[in-house]
């Protein structure tokens, strides 16, 4: 059972935290507090686990088979560590024009992959809701980590876990990273196991949170779609990189996942520099890079697609290593390996 290491001391608040989640979720399963409905459907993708879980590329492909229906997407995110406050446009439908500094490296990450798609973001996201229906005409609202926003009602709650946590107990939070507890789920549509290597790792995963849940359960593995230059955006060949060297940093929350990615292209990894998630990287921090750049004489620096949106959102020192390192990042996208026609049937159906 994983406990964070520094937060150990933390272990006799877990009761408290577990006994808050239950009397809200208690209040709003009462309808003592209410759920606001926006007018259109709203499908939630969430996790009961902080940190990342593939929410991210999970939104891209629910986005991906919305819009090849003709439908008329707005994703609606709360713009995580963003610098600013209030509602934002990050996309209404034209290139994105905003710093991910302004609204937060997922937004941004997502407004500017989803061509033609909405990308609202606004702390209140009843509120960035509603503007993504009446002001953009939105037909279809996308939640980013929604499960826990129970304030906007929704049609479809999708709920990730990685594959490994299914099978591994963990403890709430503030000890651990458990957000709710597993009997949560019963209040969503589905369930989508993340990062599982194959089949098998789906299947023995599927098995463990069956006992716990009656929900449908899908399984979800991550593949690269592309290594793009950081100045171009043009991708190379992927084959190309199998024993080549390579530095790598990355300030994302499951660094772990990041190297596994890595050596699943071949590269000879010299060096895996982490940072804490939604890092914003100094001048400091990239001159240390480059310096192991040079140390191991590596043919790449790789990076993440979430990274590269907050370095290029940078003038100064960013933008000077950019452009005198070999830096590439490197797209992911989940692809179903069980379930397709179950996660199919549910968007069919809003």
């Amino acid at each position: 059972m994983n406990v964070t290491l520094r937060r150990p001391l933390l272990i006799p608040l877990v009761p408290l935290y577990v006994a808050g989640v239950a009397l809200r979720n208690w209040f709003f399963d009462r309808g003592i507090f209410r759920s606001t409905d926006v007018g259109v459907p709203v499908i939630s993708i969430g996790n009961i686990d902080a940190g990342g879980t593939g929410k991210t590329p999970l939104v891209e492909l629910i986005v991906r088979k919305l819009a090849s229906k003709g439908r008329k997407v707005a994703i609606v995110s709360r713009g995580y560590r963003r610098a600013t406050k209030g509602l934002l446009v990050v996309n209404d439908g034209s290139p994105v024009a905003v710093q991910s500094s302004a609204v937060g490296d997922e937004p941004a990450q997502m407004a500017s992959k989803l061509q033609g798609v909405t990308v609202v973001v606004d702390e209140d996201r009843v509120r960035g809701a509603h503007h993504a229906v009446s002001k953009l005409h939105a037909d279809v609202v996308v939640l980013d980590d929604g499960f826990q926003h129970r304030a906007l009602r929704r049609a479809v709650d999708i709920v990730l876990i990685p594959a490994d946590k299914a099978i591994e107990p963990e403890w709430s939070l503030p000890a651990g990273n458990r957000r709710e507890p597993l009997g949560s789920l019963q209040r969503a549509t589905m369930v989508a196991l993340s990062r599982c290597d194959n089949r098998d790792h789906f299947l023995a995963a599927k098995r463990e949170l069956a006992t716990r849940t009656q929900k449908p359960i899908i399984g979800l593995s991550t593949r690269i779609s592309a290594v793009r230059r950081a100045t171009t955006k043009f991708s190379i060949d992927i084959s190309g990189l199998r024993g080549k060297s390579a530095v790598a940093f990355s300030g994302i929350g499951t660094p772990e996942a990041f190297r596994q990615t890595l050596q699943s292209l071949g590269i000879e990894l010299k060096a895996h520099t982490v940072f804490p998630d939604h890092h914003d990287y100094s001048e400091s921090d990239l001159h240390s890079i480059a310096g192991l750049v040079a140390k191991h004489a590596a043919d790449y620096v790789l990076t993440t697609e979430k990274d590269i949106m907050r370095l290029s959102s940078g003038g100064g020192h960013e933008g000077g290593f950019i452009e005198k390192t070999p830096l590439f990042y490197v797209e992911i996208e989940q692809q179903v390996i069980e379930g397709e026609a179950e996660l199919n049937s549910v968007l069919d159906m809003i």
